[in-house]
């Protein structure tokens, strides 16, 4: 909780979601919060580790499905930090302009927005495929309830904490 104390606005401790997979790189801000890249970068650690061990914690594995399942979600969460890193611009580059945003701006941010939502849901679907391969179509589905569960969590968090466009 220190952490999300030292960030200047609300908003930004939500930074995360929904990439909150352990990071090799710095998350990519708008500059005026550069200040705010290492701390990001530690509540993505934590948050990542804890994510993990609540889909271990569910997942209700065989050690064979483990040893599947597991290089693919990997994957799948550095994928989807990525899309995070994403995020985590847009919502910095809202903070940073909220209260002289522009048209132009506005709308720039709002095809950004729904432009992450459809990545993020075209990753899952290719990623279905893949669990698929390696595991029965209940326990994909199971771990991609858990993902969404976790994400919905982390959604109404920062929805909660992001002032409206005015």
């Amino acid at each position: 909780m220190r952490i999300i104390s030292c960030l200047r606005n609300g908003a930004l401790c939500a930074l995360l979601a929904p990439g909150l997979a352990l990071a090799a790189d710095k998350p990519v801000v708008n500059e005026k919060f550069s200040d705010l890249e290492p701390a990001i970068q530690m509540l993505r650690s934590d948050v990542g580790k804890d994510r993990r061990e609540i889909v271990k914690a569910n997942m209700l594995l065989t050690p064979s499905e483990a040893a599947r399942f597991w290089p693919i979600y990997d994957q799948y969460r550095a994928d989807m930090t990525k899309i995070g890193d994403r995020r985590v611009k847009l919502i910095t580059d809202y903070a940073a302009n909220r209260n002289s945003m522009s048209e132009e701006e506005a709308n720039r941010l709002l095809k950004e927005a729904l432009d992450i939502d459809k990545e993020r849901t075209e990753l899952k679907e290719s990623y279905v495929k893949k669990f698929n391969k390696e595991l029965s179509a209940r326990t994909t589905a199971r771990f991609f309830h858990i993902d969404q569960k976790l994400d919905a969590a982390l959604d109404a968090s920062l929805a909660a904490r992001i002032p409206l466009v005015y």
